[in-house]
């Protein structure tokens, strides 16, 4: 598609939206996404149980301390945006024993390790997988509480599968099956009879499937993992399960793929992953995020108005990814009252000081600035080239003078890398989400520059054409 064309939408105010109405879902329904499905607009949803807890911020959810005696999931995150489902637990962003040992001892029954694998080499990511997996271990040992390990993927089946599960198995076994739950209601991805579905299209016929590094020719999982192992996973080796399933008869290191349509599916299939673990057999799961409420017994519920921090200065906008749903939705943004767009050229040497201006004189303004990448995938842009980019329109955002209200980080690699070497944080705290998918962070401490700093992290395949907008409406809403 073409580049959107720099500048500011109509004229009008966003102001009006209110949080927990998520407007148009992805079929044109009105509504949001509740515990236990989609609610309609002005319904409300339950009140989740105590053991999901409700508070936010740097002190740990209350309620987390009951779940003490819980099994701890430890989340091997290949992308920072696979909290999408959750809420009230630590990110890491760097692996120090410190660090570990902390997220360890946090009530939470969720750590999130953002290794980023997935946009790193095989190569690099079998070392740097290795040893993060061997300082983690004799921690684990010490542990006073049972643990499961769960590799959160894409839920597109990008990724390096099967090599981290691998080196996860190699170092941190003995486990039993591999269990492969790619189902993400919230952002359409169903599996049923096997088959792996986009709004209920078999996903190889998506964009996805054409990804230039994780591309594959079949949506049917078994097929999908012979493809991805070549031929060393036979797909008539790979169990296919119903969520309801036993788990008795899966042999040690045998594939299952897990059906499921519904966050109740997940549900039962996180019981049955803690069921066989309390009869002392792990399994080593691979899922999107959707399991993780299965099996921490977290819901999936919106932040409330009163959960979001107050915002009182303009925010703005990174849009990295260069997926086609992210530039459509980067084209429906910028027609946005008070939207601007600011294109980082990926043609030439990008003139950065010059950049910051043209930002810094937007958010002077009371505008929103959208900085983003040059539009059309990049034939041969190496992913440490990628992560360059990313880099040096994070330093954009970090030559900025304060206050800055809000960041909206588009893009996997986009939002690592401004958490990580843009704020240089070592872990953020997760509040919660948005719109379904759409995970809101903070500084566990005010940055020295940008205080608590709230930025949403958006997954690069998410939504549908409106999504980004209604997140930025959202967040002017919420401008005090």
């Amino acid at each position: 598609m073409h580049a959107p064309a720099p500048g500011c939408g109509g004229a009008g105010s966003a102001r009006s939206f209110r949080f927990g109405v998520a407007g148009p879902s992805a079929d044109g329904s009105q509504g949001r996404w509740g515990p236990r499905g989609w609610l309609g607009c002005g319904e409300r949803a339950p009140t989740p149980p105590a053991r999901a807890g409700r508070a936010l911020g740097v002190e740990p959810d209350p309620a987390c301390q009951a779940m003490a005696s819980s099994p701890k999931i430890i989340v091997f995150d290949d992308d920072p945006t696979g909290s999408q489902t959750v809420r009230g637990c630590p990110l890491l962003l760097e692996f120090s024993t410190a660090n570990l040992q902390a997220g360890l001892a946090d009530p939470s029954p969720l750590l999130f390790l953002l290794t980023n694998s997935r946009a790193l080499e095989p190569e690099q990511v079998r070392q740097e997988l290795t040893a993060l997996c061997r300082r983690l271990k004799p921690l684990l040992a010490q542990l006073t509480r049972p643990w499961l390990v769960v590799s959160r993927g894409d839920s597109t089946l990008r990724g390096h599968t099967p090599l981290e599960l691998e080196v996860i198995r190699a170092e941190l076994g003995p486990f039993a099956a591999n269990v492969l739950v790619p189902a993400f209601p919230q952002g359409g991805r169903t599996t049923r009879d096997g088959v792996h579905l986009l709004h209920g299209e078999p996903l190889h016929h998506s964009a996805f499937a054409r990804d230039q590094r994780f591309g594959y020719p079949s949506s049917d999982l078994p097929q999908w993992l012979q493809h991805k192992t070549a031929g060393a996973t036979p797909a008539d080796c790979v169990a296919r399960l119903k969520p309801a399933d036993s788990f008795a008869e899966l042999e040690t290191g045998q594939w299952a793929v897990l059906d499921a349509s519904t966050p109740n599916d997940l549900d039962v299939i996180g019981e049955q992953v803690l069921a066989e673990l309390a009869k002392g057999r792990k399994h080593l799961c691979q899922s999107a995020a959707s399991l993780l409420n299965g099996l921490s017994e977290m819901p999936s519920v919106l932040l409330e108005p009163g959960e979001v921090p107050p915002i009182a200065a303009p925010g703005l906008v990174l849009v990295g990814s260069h997926v086609p749903l992210s530039d459509a939705q980067l084209s429906s943004l910028l027609q946005q009252p008070g939207c601007c767009g600011v294109e980082f050229s990926l043609d030439g040497t990008p003139e950065l000081g010059a950049l910051t201006a043209q930002v810094q004189r937007l958010l002077s303004a009371g505008l929103t600035p959208v900085l983003f990448s040059s539009r059309g995938e990049r034939t041969g842009y190496s992913p440490a080239r990628q992560r360059e980019l990313a880099l040096q329109m994070a330093q954009v955002v970090m030559d900025l003078e304060p206050p800055l209200g809000y960041v909206i980080a588009k893009g996997g690699t986009t939002s690592l890398t401004f958490l990580q070497q843009g704020l240089q944080l070592q872990q953020v705290r997760l509040l919660g989400q948005l719109l379904p998918g759409l995970s809101m962070v903070q500084p566990p401490l005010p940055h020295p520059r940008f205080g608590r700093l709230p930025v949403v992290t958006f997954p690069g395949n998410l939504g549908d054409q409106t999504t980004l907008s209604r997140c930025w409406q959202l967040l002017e809403a919420a401008r005090r």
